[in-house]
């Protein structure tokens, strides 16, 4: 309950940086448990773990790039 008590006092762009340090930090969790993986495996992975991302907005997460600098 506090949780969502939590993401509704949040603003968009409070949620938003929340959500991309949590796809940061699971891409890099991913990356160290599947060292094989391809990047475009991870990216997919990520993307569908964060419904309603995509691979490259995942990219462009980890990039930090357009938007979605900070």
């Amino acid at each position: 309950m506090k949780t969502t008590f939590y993401f509704c006092c949040m603003t968009r762009k409070d949620r938003i940086k929340t959500r991309n340090e949590k796809v940061r930090d699971y891409f890099s969790n991913l990356e160290k448990k599947y060292p094989q993986w391809k990047l475009s495996a991870l990216l997919e992975e990520t993307a569908n773990q964060f419904l309603p991302i995509s691979p490259a907005t995942v990219s462009a997460i980890l990039k930090e790039s357009g938007c979605y600098s900070e």
